[in-house]
């Protein structure tokens, strides 16, 4: 069998006996919603969802930043803005905010990719507040302790519209809806609070906290307070979007936050959850091209699915071009420094919380527990400080591979389920 993952723009080619391969992992067999078929559901959307008297209100619009270029935001957000303009709302009054979390801030030479050239000429266009605490308003505390502080201009407007996708998340169980607000908008210690709730207090991943969960996840959960507390007085809907096994787009609902969330995380569940009858031996992976792989630290997500298809100590090629690096400083010092201990991070974890060194922390536990092998713009000097194994000839990997095992070509959006 002749297989591609991609690479970034490229591709990675190889020939794997038919005999070795338990299945190719896609998810349903959902046909990619037509761009413009996708356009109108959205602008329907945000007309049926205005405000009274739209001319008169102030209007913020959170979209995600570049490690969510799959969603299309250039695409889809000047179709947001054109519509608000037909409404009455004047392009003064409209401000555009990237939802970065604990990202850092974007170039404006980027903001064309995320909200189309148009929008960049007219509209003004921001990066959330982060740990500048001159832009954020305290809007109170949820019942798990977290202090929720969100970016001024967003807490200054009176008609909310969140744009962006939904997908599995590492601790979230879903990304989109309720996150564009905590962490995305929200400021770093008020991000750092909700994420410490993916510990027990033992310092122990809490067993609620994976993708797929909603109930009874903490971290969920108190996204949705802060949520709340942040639309408190406000007028909002989400204009949701969703990408099948292959990364396209093949769902468009805008609405009501809550209801276009569940609405989504159900058909995107329906659409990318893989069920297999039995674990393989090995995994053969993509996370997806160039919209998902720029950087390893993102692309990790990929790898957080695809285990789920691998016996324990099986392994797993994969394959992501990370050309922009490894994509946070943090993350990588944590790789390199707790190899081969990673149990001493979860007890500094509990005590001050921080995302990239969490995601450090579960992919230690993965190279602990698999033998993984990147393929990516990485030297073998680079790939191997950073714990996983090197190949220069992927062919010769495939062709030493013992047992039967899957290929998942987009395993950032795909996760594979035990029957």
């Amino acid at each position: 069998m002749k297989i591609s993952l991609e690479k970034g723009q490229s591709f990675v080619q190889l020939s794997v006996p038919d005999a070795k391969v338990m299945g190719r992992l896609l998810g349903k067999d959902i046909p990619a919603l037509e761009i413009e078929q996708a356009r109108k559901i959205i602008s329907d959307g945000i007309r049926a969802s205005a405000p009274d008297d739209p001319a008169r209100k102030k209007v913020a619009i959170i979209i995600p930043d570049n490690t969510r270029l799959w969603a299309r935001g250039d695409l889809f957000v000047p179709v947001i803005v054109d519509t608000l303009i037909d409404l009455g709302v004047p392009s003064d009054a409209v401000t555009i905010i990237i939802a970065l979390g604990t990202h850092a801030d974007l170039d404006e030479t980027v903001f064309p990719r995320l909200a189309g050239e148009r929008c960049v000429k007219r509209i003004r266009i921001l990066n959330s507040a982060n740990r500048n605490a001159d832009r954020l308003a305290h809007l109170g505390r949820t019942r798990f302790g977290t202090d929720v502080r969100i970016t001024r201009e967003a807490c200054e407007a009176d008609h909310i519209i969140i744009f962006g996708g939904v997908l599995h998340h590492l601790i979230a169980g879903f990304g989109g809806g309720r996150k564009y607000i905590l962490p995305g908008i929200a400021g770093y210690d008020a991000i750092q609070q909700n994420h410490s709730l993916a510990f027990l207090t033992d310092g122990r991943p809490h067993p609620m906290v994976v993708q797929g969960r909603l109930a009874k996840n903490p971290v969920h959960e108190d996204m949705c307070e802060a949520a709340d507390l942040f639309f408190k007085g406000k007028t909002s809907v989400y204009a949701a979007v969703a990408a099948n096994g292959e990364g396209e787009i093949f769902y468009a609902g805008t609405g009501p936050v809550e209801e276009t969330f569940q609405t989504a995380c159900t058909r995107l569940d329906h659409a990318c959850t893989a069920p297999i009858d039995k674990k393989g031996d090995f995994a053969l992976i993509s996370a997806g091209g160039y919209r998902t792989d720029t950087q390893l630290y993102q692309a990790t997500k990929a790898l957080f699915n695809a285990v789920n298809a691998v016996e324990e100590g099986g392994r797993l090629l994969f394959v992501t071009q990370a050309k922009e690096g490894v994509g946070n400083p943090e993350f990588e010092s944590v790789l390199k420094e707790y190899a081969n201990r990673s149990e001493t991070i979860g007890s500094r974890l509990l005590k001050r919380f921080s995302m990239p060194a969490y995601v450090a922390f579960r992919v230690l536990d993965l190279l602990n527990r698999f033998d993984i092998t990147l393929v990516s713009d990485f030297s073998k000097e680079e790939t191997t400080a950073l714990g996983f194994g090197y190949t220069d000839n992927p062919d010769d990997y495939v062709e030493r591979l013992d047992g039967r095992g899957y290929i998942i070509p987009f395993a950032e959006n795909i996760l594979p389920v035990l029957k």
